[in-house]
């Protein structure tokens, strides 16, 4: 039993998934740096650079369930190594472009598709399929690496686009996918810790027992999945309202290119503590009680945001949005794995990533859109603020669950 625990690779695996997690959110979430030297560079407009935003975010929820069943087949590793390599070959496209519709193609559908089998839906399985019982706190920590991801890649972005233009950023962006990402995924991870004849949490493998499941069908016959899921379309909703238009309304108040970038990233350092603390807090507060209280203070942040006249209530908003923003993937994730067991986990949390993906692309067209027809962010960012509440509402009608659902029979299979 000493040698399994000295032995066992789970913390290599949630290593690897915070390190990938870093490069796909730091590159996907970027997008919004471009908008500003896009523009200036081709005379896009607003509601045309919005449109490939929202593209991205719709093509993103289309693949989710498409790659967690291939997850769920084949095992994450191939999934996550191949979109990882997607991706980076996407920013590279991407130091090319000339015409919209190359942006639309490189950025709107191939990096999308690549993020689909290399962001969080994907490394969580990862993570779960390693953990049973510290599934909580390695799934907040390995999500740590999307907070990091935004301090390090936002700025990174910003100052790329400075020094070498948007050319020179989407180069170095892909070419730091491709050269690290990609390799640390190949030679470090295992899809599943029997792979290498191991047990989650490192326990014996002769006497694990893997808890029983339920499949996508009867995931979706149950309200607490959409109860749940309902809570978390409200934060796809209004995480890339943030972090795609956040740059744009940076400039509206005064700030120049980079400031955008580096409120991100204030969020982000904000979010990294508060998702360490969650982790702990999660065994003892309960994954429920927690995310409603992240809703509601993310719901706070947004309503401040949409009355700021000044660059610095900028940075006072950072703060507070940081602390609710990441930390609701990773409790959202270990709720869905308590509620409904990690058999089929590709499956579902494929399918509730999409309908986030969906109010995230409607976020980003809407933000656009409002910002063109009356001059201001503050309408689209009230919207975000309403509908974490009604997110906060709908979250404490899951109930809490001591394990996996109670597993109905299958007609079809009985």
């Amino acid at each position: 039993m000493q040698k399994a625990q000295q032995h066992f690779h789970g913390p290599w695996i949630v290593a690897v998934a915070f390190v990938t997690l870093m490069g796909a959110f730091g590159l996907n979430l970027s997008g919004g740096q471009f908008f500003a030297p896009l523009a200036q560079e081709f005379g896009w407009g607003l509601a045309a650079l919005s449109s490939a935003a929202a593209l991205n975010m719709i093509v993103w929820g289309i693949f989710q369930p498409l790659t967690g069943r291939m997850i769920d087949r084949f095992g994450p590793k191939p999934v996550i190594v191949g979109s990882a390599a997607l991706m980076g070959a996407a920013f590279l496209l991407s130091s090319t472009i000339s015409t919209v519709w190359e942006f639309y193609l490189y950025y709107g559908v191939l990096a999308a598709i690549g993020f689909a089998g290399c962001g969080s839906m994907a490394n969580s399985v990862l993570v779960a399929r390693w953990y049973v019982r510290g599934r909580a706190r390695m799934l907040a920590r390995s999500a740590m690496g999307m907070n990091i991801g935004q301090l390090v890649f936002l700025p990174l972005t910003g100052w790329l686009i400075i020094v070498s233009g948007f050319r020179g950023a989407f180069l170095g962006l892909g070419v730091l996918m491709i050269v690290v990402i990609v390799p640390l995924v190949l030679f470090v991870a295992h899809s599943s810790p029997d792979k290498i004849n191991q047990a989650p949490d490192g326990d014996e493998l002769s006497t694990f027992t893997a808890p029983k499941s339920a499949s996508l069908s009867q995931a979706v016959r149950s309200p607490d999945f959409w109860a749940a899921t309902c809570g978390f379309v409200t934060c796809g909703y209004s995480l890339y309202l943030v972090v795609i238009h956040l740059p744009r309304f940076a400039v509206d108040l005064g700030a120049n290119l980079a400031t955008g970038g580096q409120v991100l990233g204030l969020a982000a350092g904000a979010s990294a503590i508060s998702m360490w603390t969650c982790g702990q807090l999660a065994g003892r507060a309960g994954k429920k009680n927690l995310l409603i209280g992240l809703y509601l203070v993310r719901a706070l942040s947004l309503a401040f945001l949409a009355v700021s006249t000044e660059v610095w209530q900028l940075y006072a908003f950072a703060l507070v949005y940081g602390l609710s923003s990441m930390p609701i993937i990773p409790l959202k994730t270990g709720l869905i794995g308590d509620l409904f067991g990690a058999n089929a986990m590709g499956s579902i949390l494929g399918t509730v990533w999409f309908l986030h993906q969906i109010l995230a692309a409607i976020a980003v067209y809407l933000g656009g859109y409002l910002r063109v027809e009356t001059g201001s962010y503050a309408a689209a960012f009230w919207s975000a603020a309403i509908l974490l509440l009604i997110g906060a509402a709908s979250t404490s009608l899951v109930r809490s669950p001591g394990g996996p659902v109670p597993l109905k029979p299958n007609p079809a299979r009985s």
